[in-house]
Order: structure tokens, then sequence, then C-alpha cells
């Protein structure tokens, strides 16, 4: 039986990107392949956090939140969801065929792992990793993973201290052709996940 790391199945409200303000599902995944400065779950960045689940688990746990209130919609969070592309499959179709919308938080880096489940979601929302606060470069893996997103797809970038007008103007670059809205979001004021990283972007003068 298959099986993925994930940290916690829980309900509540979405308070990001287009579905702000609605209840959902999540299920957080462990391991991520980027580590990002503002990253608001550290503690699902190593590869080996959270607790092995197979399937039948995550059903349960999606169930029972569902017993307690309803819910429209799953979202599959993480860490990176896309690293357990082949587990989450299933998922996503067992969570359709039960009225339930598909959406996906990902860092918009695994084009190939996207594509194996893109005709399964009903919403994603892509983040653009700046380098400044990743300390990697992603514009060759994002401008892939652009070519492959569904329908109802949104893009989101965090703002740092250390965002610079080259990469905004990157950002644009990748919007424009994608024709998909663009959130942008303030980096949380919090300890950088990297030695020396970005910090969140200064308080307006009073």
């Amino acid at each position: 039986m298959r099986s993925a790391r994930v940290l916690e199945v829980f309900s509540s409200i979405q308070g990001e990107g287009l579905r702000l303000g609605e209840r959902q599902v999540f299920v957080r995944f462990g391991g991520c392949n980027l580590c990002c400065d503002y990253c608001d779950e550290p503690a699902s960045i190593p590869l080996g956090s959270g607790e092995l689940w197979d399937e039948e688990r995550v059903r349960e746990a999606i169930e029972a939140a569902q017993r307690v209130r309803p819910h429209a919609s799953v979202s599959w969070t993480g860490g990176e969801p896309l690293l357990h592309a082949e587990f989450l499959r299933p998922l996503l179709a067992w969570a359709r065929a039960r009225g339930l919308q598909n959406c996906l938080e990902t860092n918009g880096t695994l084009p190939l792992a996207l594509k194996s489940v893109a005709a399964r979601l009903d919403c994603v929302a892509m983040d653009v990793k700046l380098p400044s606060a990743t300390g990697v470069e992603s514009w060759g893996a994002h401008r892939d993973f652009l070519k492959v997103l569904p329908e109802r797809t949104f893009m989101k970038v965090v703002l740092t201290d250390k965002t610079s007008d080259e990469e905004w103007e990157r950002v644009l670059e990748l919007a424009a052709p994608a024709g998909v809205p663009l959130i942008l979001q303030p980096a949380t004021p919090r300890p950088s996940t990297r030695e020396a990283g970005a910090r969140a972007l200064p308080s307006p003068p009073a």
C-alpha cells in the first residue's frame, strides 16, 4: 500500500489567495525541495518530517473533518505536496468522487509531477520563489510549470526586504503570458529559515 509523509490533517479557514475565507480540510505533507526564508511551516521542510500515512488514514481524517462540519474543498499543502504526486493521484480522484474540490498549494518547481495530477485539480495556488529568498533560481522550472497549469490557477509571490527590481521584472515576465491572477504577499515578520536570509519588508514611517 502506498504511503507518504504527512504532518497533519485539519479543518481551518483559508488565509491566502482567491479562496481567502473559505473553510477547507488541509492535508499537510512533509518534505520540501526548497528552503524559503519566510516559510510559515518550517517544520514541514525536512524530507523526513511528519509520519508515514497510508491512503486509508488520510481518507479517514478527511471524512472525520466532514462529519464535524461540511467542507467544499481539500487543500493539499506542505511542505511540497507534489513530492508525493503518485500518492496524491488516487486521493484526488477519491475526493472528487465525494463532491470535494481539490486545491493544490505548491512552490511551482515540479512541472512533471504537476502534469501527472493536473486533470484532477480544481485550483492551483502557485508560488513564485524568488532567488533572494530561497538561495536558488527557479525561473526555468516556473516557466515549465506554467505550461501545464490547469484552469482556475493563480500565482503568489512573497516580497521581502531583499526583493530586487530585477526579480520583480522577472515575475511580471512570467505572469503576463500566463494570464492568471497574481497576488502579492509581504513576508510575515519571523526569523529566517536560512542564515543571513531575507526578512519582512520594513514598516512604513509613521
